[in-house]
């Protein structure tokens, strides 16, 4: 008896012993935090491969690239060095008034500057199209101004257009705006009319062609091909783009949540031309300090243009084959090839066609002499 007590004993102490184990297991996972990686995020990536010897040479020193303000009620932020006025006094006081709000606020502008370094540059030029015409046509000129410079220089431009009906609605943006206003053109989130680029800032070329997205997401980056695949950013990774420009419509969303997209999430400098930009609603001057202060530098369209067409070593030449796949069915190749590229290309595959027809004759011939 002695011997069996002991051996129940034992089991139920290695029960007990393998329970707790067990539920301190359970715990931790449902306890622990969720570490994000950096192992595979573009965002993190670092396009210059520079920052970690910067840190390690700079990172004791204090911020240069910050002010910072007294959150007094009535103290207001002077007008920007490039023009963007503060869009609303500082007199932050927090969510509950039993907690002091802080002492002062902090404003941080780009820490980088635009010649700091090598440069693999696209323009981006957000829903300049004709169904907005009325109510963003001030940004044509200097829109205009960019994309000369950047035609000049042979850099890659893109284009994107807000392409979706109400018909394809449905998603948090569509609920937002509301499903009235569609067949009068009220509502803002749907294209009413056309969806094509004004004829000012049009895609002209074949290559440029190539590069026009139809959009259907705030975020440029957010497109998809209709088997999943990103449309954007695997064009400016074929590049090798670095840093983006980006001009056009509307302020407060589209260039708004792609600058944001662009940084945060692949890790891309941005450039926004204040001027190049426009909206239809309330919120451009706050959109634009937004940005100012979060995530890209706001250089006008003449400083910008300048810069361009002076042809500094700090901007890289892309002289590099764009191929992409337009549809799961259908690849569109775009060869960018100096003098006369397009006919060399044409040349190629009518040489290619020409090699495959003699091939197939001479099998045929092959078959006939065996029957």
């Amino acid at each position: 008896p002695g011997d069996a007590w002991s051996r129940a004993s034992w089991s139920w102490s290695c029960q007990l012993v393998d329970m707790c184990a067990w539920l301190a297991f359970a715990s931790a996972q449902v306890l622990s935090s969720v570490w994000a990686s950096a192992k595979n995020d573009p965002g993190l990536q670092d396009r210059t491969h520079s920052f970690q010897q910067s840190v390690a040479l700079h990172g004791d020193e204090h911020l240069t690239n910050v002010v910072v303000w007294p959150n007094t009620p009535g103290a207001t932020f002077d007008a920007w060095a490039d023009g963007v006025a503060d869009p609303m006094p500082y007199a932050y006081t927090g969510a509950d008034a039993r907690y002091d709000p802080p002492a002062s606020l902090q404003n941080y502008e780009a820490a980088w500057a635009l010649d700091e370094r090598t440069r693999k540059m696209a323009l981006l030029v957000l829903d300049m199209e004709e169904d907005y015409r009325s109510q963003v046509s001030s940004a044509i000129p200097s829109s205009k101004r960019v994309l000369d410079a950047f035609r000049a220089r042979g850099l890659p431009i893109f284009w994107t257009n807000w392409a979706k009906t109400a018909a394809m609605g449905g998603g948090g943006t569509d609920r937002f705006s509301g499903f009235r206003g569609i067949s009068n053109g009220e509502n803002p989130n749907f294209v009413h009319k056309s969806a094509a680029t004004m004829e000012e800032l049009a895609p002209v070329t074949e290559i440029e062609k190539a590069r026009e997205i139809k959009s259907l997401h705030f975020s440029k980056f957010a497109d998809r091909h209709a088997d999943g695949r990103e449309i954007l950013m695997p064009m400016l990774d074929e590049l090798g783009i670095d840093t983006i420009v980006i001009v056009g419509s509307w302020t407060d969303i589209c260039v708004l949540t792609t600058a944001y997209e662009a940084a945060d999430r692949y890790g891309l400098d941005v450039i926004v031309v204040p001027d190049a930009t426009a909206t239809g609603i309330l919120g451009h001057n706050a959109a634009l300090f937004l940005m100012a202060h979060v995530v890209a530098k706001l250089v006008p369209s003449a400083e910008l243009a300048a810069f361009i067409g002076s042809a500094p070593a700090s901007i890289l030449p892309v002289p590099v084959p764009v191929a992409r796949l337009e549809d799961s069915s259908q690849l569109q190749l775009a060869l960018v090839l100096p003098g006369g590229g397009r006919a060399v290309a044409v040349a190629l595959l009518s040489a290619a066609a020409g090699l495959a027809l003699v091939a197939w004759a001479t099998r045929r011939r092959r078959e006939a002499a065996m029957l």
